[in-house]
């Protein structure tokens, strides 16, 4: 039957495939007062950008594990965290740097008024786990020889990779002498900046140290144009094509210890053990900790007793074999 124009044109209506249900708005998840709470602790502690990355890893990973308040945590939460961190394989430093975030963070939470005063801290209870006693891993005299014949091999950066070694030896870390300007050195000291920490060192180099220094700058001179020694401009700049002239990092400066290694036969070397011989050769000679502390940037009594120690069990071996006739004796 023909429709007749008076009857009604119904609209037409699409129907989507998924059935026709509108979007629903999704609820937005209320942030986590936790997570605000590690900010504010790393703000107002003032940590250092890495400090303050590796203790807010730290901390999320122990909100993420024990979904509870920080109010709430007991401690046999932090106690079964320590078991699973131990079932993980974490050796007892990775395990104790754990613990001792959330001491410090616990800490912090009551002196800001962020935990009852008359409320004992979970981390209160905790022990720390036992840790070996620390080694010294200097570098041997026959070894350090070694080496300084392979920095003769390479023409192209000797006079730089000499200058590097120097200023190594005298208990620098490897990301402080990366960051080392023209201007920190005055042909005598090396200001450090330390990277652990907002305090500056004066370490005075020796004279072979010094002279490696010094012809490592005039090599610059002479070279001109991006290598030209400026006050601001970096101490150890890279030479190969790709980056030429910009600061040497402390990635390149790893490899270029890592690759002398190589060369020379010496296993196990890095930038660190040089620091080690360091603070083994310091203390051999009289430097007093307290001193040899400042010198290499060093806080804990604890880490520097790595020295001392090493030094004191040698010369007993040596007093020993002294005594009863046979030293110098193979």
């Amino acid at each position: 039957m023909a429709s007749s124009p008076s009857d009604p044109v119904l609209p037409i209506v699409i129907v989507p495939l998924d059935g026709g249900k509108k979007e629903e708005l999704q609820r937005e998840e209320p942030p986590d007062m936790r997570h605000w709470q590690i900010e504010e602790f790393l703000r107002q502690t003032g940590k250092s950008e890495n400090t303050g990355r590796t203790y807010r890893g730290q901390l999320v990973r122990f909100a993420a594990w024990c979904d509870k308040s920080w109010l709430d945590v007991t401690p046999s939460d932090i106690g079964k965290y320590r078991r699973e961190l131990k079932l993980k394989g974490l050796k007892s430093t990775s395990i104790n740097h754990a613990l001792n975030t959330l001491r410090s963070f616990y800490g912090w939470l009551r002196r800001s008024n962020g935990y009852p005063m008359n409320k004992p801290l979970p981390t209160d209870a905790i022990d720390l786990e036992r840790q070996e006693e620390l080694q010294a891993n200097h570098i041997e005299a026959e070894e350090l020889s070694q080496l300084r014949e392979a920095l003769e091999l390479d023409e192209r950066t000797r006079v730089r990779d000499r200058a590097i070694v120097a200023v190594l030896s005298h208990g620098l870390r490897a990301s402080e002498a990366s960051a080392l300007n023209v201007e920190h050195w005055n042909g005598k000291i090396l200001k450090v900046h330390r990277s652990k920490g907002q305090n500056v060192s004066e370490v005075p180099l020796g004279p072979e140290a010094r002279q490696h220094l010094e012809a490592y700058l005039e090599w610059r001179r002479q070279r001109g144009e991006e290598f030209e020694p400026l006050p601001e401009s970096p101490m150890f700049l890279a030479q190969d094509p790709m980056s030429s002239g910009k600061r040497l990092g402390y990635k390149g400066l790893h490899k270029m210890v890592k690759r002398l290694g190589a060369i020379s036969g010496v296993e196990d070397i890095n930038p660190h053990r040089f620091r080690h011989t360091f603070g083994t050769e310091a203390t051999r000679r009289g430097v007093d900790p307290l001193f040899g502390k400042e010198l290499m940037g060093i806080k804990s009594d604890r880490v520097f007793q790595r020295y001392t120690k090493g030094v004191f069990k040698q010369a007993a071996a040596e007093a020993y074999l002294k005594a009863i006739g046979e030293q110098g004796e193979e």
